[in-house]
Order: C-alpha cells, then structure tokens, then sequence
C-alpha cells in the first residue's frame, strides 16, 4: 500500500507541474473498499487522498462518489457512507468556476443537480462516476440541464462516446446514434461544440490498482471562449513490467546467495582422510 500510494503521489506532483490546472475533478472510485469500510477507516482513507493529491496553489477540487467509496454496484448503496462522503467532502452539487459550471450528477443514487438561473448563460459539463448517455438517467440530465459534454470514469479506461442528436434543446433529446472510440497513445482529442454532437468522456483510471496497465490523468482545455475543447491524458510509467524485472533480479539474487552460502558452508566441514587398511594391524582389520 505504501508503494502504490508513493506511486501515485509521484505521478501526480508530475502532472500538476507540467499542465497546473485550475479545476480538479475526482471522479470517484477514491477508496480501498470504503463502502465496507468501518467509519475510522473511511476517515484514515480520506487522509490518505489530502496527502497524496497534495497541490501547492489555490485550485477548485470537486469530488465524486463511485461505487468503491459508497456501493451500488455489485451490493447495496450504503446510506451511511453517501451521508459521510457527503459530510467529508462537502461542498455544492454545482461548483462554478468563471463561467464554467460544473454539475455533480450521481449515477449510483440517481440523483440530478437543479440548474440555476445564474448559471443559464455558463459553459456546463457534467460529471458523474457512472456514464450517464448510457442511462435512462441521461434523458432528465439533458431536459434539465442541457450540459456541453460529459466526463465520467467507471469503466477505469479511456475511451470516447460520440452521440449524434436530433434535437438539443428540444423536450427529449433523442440519441440517433453513438460512435465509442478507443482513446490511447499520446493523441489529443479536439472537440467542438455545436448543435449536432454530444461527447462523453471516459477518463481512466491513475491507480494501477483497479487492474489495468493502462493509467493515467485525464486532462482538458477549453479554447475560443468555451466553443472548442482539446483533451488528451497524461498516461502514468507502466509499473508491471517493472515489478516483475523486480522480482526476476530477487528471485535471481535469492538463488545466487543460497548456492553461494550453500558452497561456502560445504567446504567448511572438516573432511577426514581415507584409512588405508592395508597398514592397520589384524586384529584391528577385523
């Protein structure tokens, strides 16, 4: 745990200085098992995120739930943490920074941010745990917030949904059809926004963790006063690799050292001399 939490304080405090960002997004999955967590433990691993995801300038950080911190996947939602999640990181549903909001849709609970009238005229993204395009849930996010573009990361890889549209600001927005793209390499993904198009964004994950070798940090830009974006991730050093040239070289030195030992200890055990018989009197012969 140690190393992996060294690892991804590493990465980060690398990111943070090549592209110092002004809006942090956490898009949940955040805890080792939190949902099955005691409430000390949840508390230990909320400490543990201050220290890792530590920034050295003022920085508007939002954070999600995802099912690992409050369940709703493959068990039950625990009210208890989404109450206590909500206490140890509180802050509004809709974070605003200049004139960019940001709505805080959980797909776990099912529960959608209202739009506000200041913020009718704001360039809007919503963020969520779950993929919300994929839901049913998608139909009431875009009848009541008519969001830009969506960024969400269950799935722990990165990819993109394209959904073309009939209608944008109509009464239902009616998806015709979704276009879902892998997104790897050091390719930079540019947006623009228009009536025709709606992009959800799957991030992946920067915890080698979650299983996949692929890791990174997902990374946005908005250009030409909101109307184009261009996005690409940060993808963090393969660790596996490494681990197991790790454990070749322990393995190999384990190996050396037992031989080396195993020689040195042999030569030391004093060897007696053959007897010639030959020489021994009879009776001792006999």
């Amino acid at each position: 745990m140690y190393l992996r939490r060294r690892y991804l304080k590493s990465t980060f405090s690398v990111v943070l200085r090549q592209f110092k960002p002004d809006v942090l997004v956490y898009l949940g999955d955040l805890m080792d098992e939190g949902s099955i967590s005691t409430m000390s433990q949840f508390h230990g691993y909320a400490k543990r995120l201050s220290n890792i995801f530590d920034i050295n300038y003022p920085v508007v950080q939002i954070w999600l739930p995802g099912d690992n911190d409050i369940g709703g996947e493959n068990e039950p939602i625990m009210r208890d943490k989404v109450i206590e999640f909500d206490n140890v990181f509180h802050q509004p549903s809709v974070i605003t920074f200049r004139n960019i909001s940001f709505y805080k849709v959980n797909g776990i609970t099912h529960t959608v941010p209202k739009k506000g009238d200041a913020e009718e005229n704001n360039f809007k993204i919503v963020v969520s745990h779950y993929p919300i395009t994929t839901m049913l849930l998608g139909r009431k996010v875009n009848d009541e917030i008519h969001p830009n573009i969506y960024f969400c990361a269950h799935d722990h890889e990165s990819k993109y949904v394209k959904n073309t549209k009939e209608s944008w600001y109509g009464i239902h927005v009616q998806h015709t059809h979704k276009d879902t793209q892998p997104f790897e390499g050091d390719k930079i993904l540019e947006i623009p926004f228009d009536k025709e198009n709606l992009y959800e964004i799957y991030v992946p994950t920067c915890s080698y963790r979650m299983g996949t070798s692929k890791i990174g940090f997902g990374a946005a830009i908005l250009e030409n006063n909101n109307e184009r974006m261009r996005y690409t991730v940060f993808w963090s050093p393969t660790r596996f690799p490494y681990l197991f040239f790790y454990l070749t070289v322990l393995v190999f030195l384990t190996m050396y050292c037992l031989i080396f030992c195993a020689g040195r200890l042999f030569h030391r055990i004093p060897h007696k001399k053959p007897i010639n018989s030959d020489k021994l009197p009879l009776l001792d012969r006999i």
